[in-house]
């Protein structure tokens, strides 16, 4: 039997390991962890002893204690006898509705203006470029302040609110409408005419001016009665004070239910028309005006079923409460005419799907409508406008990434301007667009901790005033950090997704 080589014993002998460099790293990496770990253990160790020593170990039953505290636009089951856990999910609400509506806005607006930014028209160029350039270089933190303590405390006093429209009776000539008439004719015979034919053009504009000009020197001098109008009365739709804005309200009644089973047979619709229409295009080259057909398909199926639901005969008695506490079935007409029916009852009975109050207020408060507040206001300019600065600069960026030979050649295809921003740049951009839009979407939900500036109600402040009562300052940070590192990986999954989708497939 042979006997192993000196070399085989020399790899294999453990000195030999303590000299090989992949064994170092692992064993480097394996102590850092170590030492790691025993530090942050004892960190902990240390502050959980001082916080005993307070009475004031971190625990999760102080949730489950009355807040005893008011939160400002917090919903109706909200009170100050509810618990801090209920006081922690409307700050959650509060800031979920500051991110969704802050990222939509954000991004309609930064794309307009980034578009903007290379218009041929020097005004609109130069002011978007005025915009980015102030917008993106101010602190956000400044620009809430001056959102809220500029503009928002400015507005008037709820006495002498702002009402759009004014109220009153609006008086419309019958002769605007006819040339409000004559006007879309124009427009109409306008855009079936070549670019070549600008001589036609001018044809039709000075044509039309010539009629407005002749129908009213005609009115002026007598010879056409102009006293012809509509007149309707006018009522807010909207007012806007110092303590707040109010927009109309729109409540659900017992028969929505019904009218969005028809909403989503409309839709259903729309999305089989939209890849049917699309389809054909690839395969056969016509076009169709898909978006067109799914829109209608839609508003067919919604106006067809509000037609059929809100023609279905009104229930003729109603449940009510009697002075005993117990119930009572009383005709609906009764019932009205002895004031016994609620809000409720109303959206109940009411023969339309949907319900619009137009807000309405006395001399302290709003009775209708949907109110709100200045600082929810101030917040989300605040973020849409920083924000959108510098979405703005990206979608400039993506635009200008995209090969100009793409952009002569669908001209040269005959395709107008608007055709080839939306079917040929806006795709390319994308793909350089989408990764640096999510970095800013995980910016606008950061910087919407900053609400705790302007004393709105979200979670950051929320939590804060819970801290501060109960003293379980570690518990609640961690639960803030815990709740925005959860927002940020779903919209860091999304715009990932997002950018998966737009991406060029390569071998």
């Amino acid at each position: 039997m042979a006997a192993p080589s000196p070399s085989s014993q020399h790899r294999s002998s453990p000195l030999s390991l303590l000299r090989d460099e992949r064994v170092l790293q692992i064993a480097g990496q394996i102590l850092f962890v170590i030492i790691l770990i025993a530090l942050l253990y004892g960190l902990v160790a240390g502050i959980l002893t001082a916080l005993e020593s307070r009475n004031l170990t971190p625990n999760l039953w102080f949730l489950q204690t009355r807040a005893g505290f008011d939160v400002g636009e917090s919903p109706d089951w909200y009170s100050a006898d509810s618990t801090y856990w209920e006081a922690y999910v409307v700050g959650l609400i509060n800031t979920l509705r500051n991110i969704s509506v802050g990222l939509v806005a954000a991004t309609v607006l930064g794309v307009v203006v980034g578009i903007c930014l290379l218009s041929t028209n020097w005004l609109v160029r130069t002011i978007s470029q005025v915009y980015v350039e102030i917008l993106r270089n101010t602190p956000l933190l400044v620009q809430l302040f001056a959102w809220y303590f500029i503009f928002m405390l400015s507005l008037p006093s709820f006495q002498q609110s702002i009402s759009i429209p004014q109220e009153g009776i609006a008086i419309i000539p019958l002769r605007l409408l006819i040339y409000a008439a004559a006007g879309l004719w124009v427009w109409s015979q306008l855009r079936r005419l070549p670019p070549s034919r600008h001589s036609r053009r001018r044809v039709y504009v000075w044509g039309w001016v010539a009629l407005v000009a002749a129908a009213e020197a005609a009115v002026r001098l007598g010879v056409i009665d102009g006293g012809s109008a509509f007149r309707f009365e006018v009522q807010p739709w909207a007012y806007f004070n110092i303590r707040g804005f109010a927009f109309p309200e729109v409540q659900a009644t017992g028969r929505s239910a019904d009218w969005m089973a028809f909403v989503a047979v409309g839709v259903a619709l729309a999305l089989i028309l939209w890849v049917y229409y699309g389809r054909l295009k690839e395969t056969t080259g016509r076009r169709a005006p898909r978006a067109g057909y799914a829109l209608a398909a839609v508003a067919v199926a919604a106006v067809a079923g509000w037609v059929i639901v809100s023609g279905e005969p009104a229930p003729s008695t109603i449940t009510v409460p009697n002075a005993d506490g117990a119930t009572a079935i009383l005709p609906v007409a009764e019932a009205r005419a002895q004031e016994l029916l609620t809000p409720e009852d109303d959206l109940l009975i009411a023969h339309e799907p949907l319900v619009f109050k137009l807000p309405t207020k006395n001399n302290f408060r709003y009775l209708t409508g949907t109110q709100i507040l200045p600082e929810y206001m101030a917040l989300l300019l605040g973020l849409v406008v920083y924000t959108s600065a510098f979405i703005a600069e990206i979608v400039r960026a993506g635009i200008q990434a995209v090969p100009r030979g793409q952009v002569e050649a669908a001209r040269a295809l005959g395709l107008s301007a608007t055709d080839v921003l939306r079917m040929v740049v806006l795709p390319q951009a994308l793909r350089v667009i989408i990764p640096p839009l999510g970095n800013q979407y995980l910016n606008l939900a950061k910087n919407s901790s900053l609400a705790i500036a302007v004393a709105y109600a979200d979670l950051f402040q929320v939590t804060t005033t819970i801290m501060n009562q109960s003293g379980q300052s570690v518990t609640g940070m961690v639960m803030v950090m815990l709740t925005y590192l959860v927002l940020s990986l779903i919209i860091a999954w999304a715009t990932n997704r997002a950018n998966s989708r737009f991406q060029l497939v390569t071998r």
